[in-house]
């Protein structure tokens, strides 16, 4: 789902850019979408029993009409961008794996593992049957590394 939105979005911003360009105005940069929390666990396929949400996470660097028409793309597939979904803790370690490289626009996702330790360390409660689900399946031994360093007591999830 998300791929298409990306791809749709990397028209639009062609699209401005070839009108800029006729018009002698200033192009929309290229932009990169860091895809964080839930939403990387879905699009990224993980084999979790994941909870439905309408909430996409997103850090980027893109400018205002790319984040407003970013949100009008993911309100027509019924979802919506977070406001704040920016400010998710991600460990430092967190690898990216591209979704989506356009001509403007290049969408990555979280890697499951960090995704996990950051719902593990900021939100254990909430996501109590998920990362017990996680644990009881075999975590990557990456996984219980960083939740060693970050000082989670995994004991809490089994």
């Amino acid at each position: 789902m998300l791929r298409g939105i990306a791809e749709r979005l990397d028209r639009w911003i062609v699209d401005r850019n070839v009108e800029a360009r006729e018009e002698g105005l200033l192009a929309i940069p290229a932009c990169k979408i860091q895809v964080l929390g839930q939403f990387a666990l879905i699009e990224g396929g993980v084999p979790l029993t994941l909870a439905a949400t309408k909430d996409v996470d997103v850090r980027g660097n893109f400018e205002h009409g790319v984040r407003k028409e970013l949100e009008r793309l993911l309100r027509r597939e019924g979802y919506e961008l977070d406001p704040v979904g920016h400010e998710i803790w991600m460990p430092r370690e967190t690898r990216y794996a591209d979704l989506f490289v356009g001509a403007f626009v290049r969408v990555l996702l979280a890697e499951p593992d960090a995704v996990l330790l950051s719902k593990a360390l900021k939100a254990p409660k909430k996501n109590a049957a998920l990362i017990t689900e996680y644990v009881a399946q075999g975590a990557s031994e990456r996984f219980l590394k960083l939740a060693t360093k970050y000082g989670i007591d995994l004991e809490q999830f089994v």
